[in-house]
């Protein structure tokens, strides 16, 4: 895809530049061409080399017209100067590149499309003006102000394509899909964000938006985004909707800053999920909860009112409470990890679908270019074999170097591998999120430790990337018996915390290995450690080390119960200040079975 399109705003009026002016874009547009599809050293170089060499050529060609055209000496002169500040510039990017080609992907491209900019649509454009004028002609004045707006609209039909693809891809997901500007200004909206907000499509303003907010909510989310202008820092927030039809609709919205290549704000982009009914299923667990505390307390009270002259009784009572309470939080958890499956595998069935539509037509695709592309060699063949004077294989001649036929040849087989892989590698995101909430498979099964984990990492991905960098040192080790989706959830409850741990930036190492009757999976961060007296008690329910509202204290707990139920090990070592290790151990056969239900 250009990075420029030639059209005929860009033309000065004066032919011999005119032409010089399209060889500059088209080797611009090669040397963008060859740094996207990370070409060879020696391409990338011969093309900043081009570039030099008929930079120097046009601008002495330039020059000898306004010196024949006895132009005014201090245009002269300025011309002549940003002649050679572009012609520095580039030498400057050439040794640049003799030592590194991705040089060529940064400052020299972003400085060739402004010179562009200013030069050849001003500059130029003016000397043409007063050249052609010398020989008694009119020509229309420049306008300084136009040059930008042209650019715009060349760049923008460069990137016409990719953002159509965008759409329909985005307008096929069951997600609230949308885009701001600098301004907070809605730029873009899917049709799921238009129907979930019962807005008309078209121009929406930031306060008819607002309005469908509840007004309890709407500070919030105003500070929210205020925030991520300021900071340039993503956020997730949950919000409400005004009632309609009596019924209250929940919204799970996460968004991330848009920045240009100066660092500056350019907007935000988000994507929201209806939670709904999770937000209902927490409501009446919550009143559920309630009501076992209410009936505890009371059954409690009256146990130690009728028992408190036994005290063997009385303590024996209270044990039986606290086994209750702990038994009602890992409820809780099991209930909050099925609803998360629940909801991954429908997300990847959703997606899964419009994923099938696109591969299936980038196959088809693929294969009806290669019956174009015979047929353009074929009639390649047949033009070289008529006379050179026939008008048909001049006219195809023409049409070949008009269109760039053996560019669009190799262009159009890349752009359509490049979608297959695109397409592929979302489909194995599709399949890590459905292999990951295994809500069909509960019972017993071989399953490859090393396969869940990798499914895990996709899922944790998120938490991972911004704390810490992923090393695996997998063993190769054999499949082993047990509830695939339970093992998944240790990993994922182990990667979590390791990821909290790290403060600022560090290493997650996962190992695996094997013995003659066990395998095991180790998981190693280089955090700030567990101290020695809680290391004893990390496992107990409801122990936790973070700050108040950032953990249950259940995740360990339900870890260690899981693979105490598998007839496995959970161990740990832990040293303040460098890190911590934890190490899953599970027999490959001859398990007991284990059960599907609550954890």
């Amino acid at each position: 895809m250009a990075i420029l399109i030639w059209n005929d705003q860009f033309n000065v009026g004066i032919q011999s530049i005119d032409n010089q002016h399209k060889r500059l874009v088209e080797i611009l547009n090669q040397l963008d061409e060859a740094v996207a599809v990370g070409s060879d050293h020696a391409t990338i170089f011969g093309l900043v080399d081009d570039l030099a060499d008929y930079a120097h050529y046009h601008f002495e060609h330039e020059e000898e017209l306004m010196r024949q055209a006895s132009h005014d000496v201090l245009h002269y002169v300025k011309h002549k100067a940003e002649h050679k500040e572009f012609f520095d510039k580039v030498l400057e990017e050439h040794e640049k590149v003799k030592n590194d080609p991705a040089a060529a992907s940064g400052e020299l491209l972003d400085y060739l499309v402004e010179w562009l900019s200013e030069h050849i649509l001003y500059s130029d454009k003016q000397m043409a003006v007063d050249l052609i004028a010398k020989t008694g002609q009119s020509a229309a004045k420049v306008v300084k102000e136009q040059q930008s707006e042209i650019m715009r609209s060349n760049l923008f039909s460069a990137l016409r394509e990719s953002e159509t693809r965008f759409k329909e891809l985005s307008d096929n997901l069951s997600a609230l899909i949308w885009i701001t500007n600098a301004e907070n200004a809605l730029v873009f909206c899917n049709q799921f964000w238009f129907k979930t907000f019962a807005l008309p499509k078209g121009e929406i303003t930031r306060t008819q938006w607002l309005d469908t907010i509840h007004p309890d909510d709407r500070v919030k989310i105003t500070e929210a985004h205020a925030q991520a202008a300021s900071e340039v820092v993503k956020f997730q927030i949950e919000y409400r909707l005004l009632p309609s039809n009596g019924r209250v609709v929940w919204i799970l919205e996460t968004a991330v800053p848009r920045v240009r290549k100066n660092g500056s704000f350019a907007g935000l982009m988000g994507c929201g999920m209806d939670i709904t009914a999770q937000k209902q299923a927490e409501a009446a667990l919550a009143r559920i909860n309630q009501e076992l505390e209410d009936q505890v307390d009371k059954r409690t009270q009256q146990l130690l009112e009728a028992n408190k002259t036994l005290e063997i009784e009385k303590a024996h009572q209270i044990e039986l409470n606290n086994k209750l309470i702990e038994a009602q939080g890992h409820l809780i958890q099991s209930e909050k990890l099925a609803s998360i499956g629940q909801l991954a595998a429908g997300v990847a069935h959703e997606i899964n679908n419009p994923l099938g539509y696109i591969y299936s037509n980038l196959s088809s695709l693929k294969k009806y270019l290669k019956d174009i592309l015979q047929i353009t060699d074929l009639a390649e063949r047949i033009a070289r074999n008529l006379p050179a004077d026939n008008p048909e294989s001049g006219e195809f001649t023409r049409l070949k170097q008009e269109i760039g036929l053996d560019f669009l040849k190799q262009d159009l087989e890349d752009l359509v591998d490049e979608s297959i892989e695109g397409a592929t590698r979302a489909k194995k995101i599709v399949q890590d999120l459905r292999d990951f909430s295994r809500v069909d498979t509960q019972e017993c099964e071989m399953f490859n430790l090393e396969s869940g984990i990798d499914a895990t990492l996709n899922i944790v991905n998120n938490e991972l990337k911004y704390k810490a960098r992923v090393v695996k040192e997998y063993g190769g080790i054999e499949p082993c018996e047990c509830v695939g989706a339970q093992i998944n959830q240790v990993f994922m409850n182990l990667l979590v915390n390791a990821a909290q741990a790290i403060e600022t930036k560090g290493d997650i190492t996962i190992r695996t290995g094997q013995s003659t009757e066990e395998v095991w999976a180790e998981i190693a961060d280089t955090g700030k450690g567990i101290s020695p007296e809680h290391l004893t008690r990390i496992f107990e329910p409801f122990f936790t080390t973070k700050p108040v509202g950032k953990g249950t204290g259940l995740g360990l707990s339900v870890s260690y119960n899981i693979v105490q139920k598998h007839n496995g090990r959970l161990e740990v070592a832990s040293e303040p200040g460098k890190g911590t290790t934890f190490r899953v151990c599970l027999p490959i056969r001859h398990v007991a079975k284990v059960s599907a239900g609550p954890t």
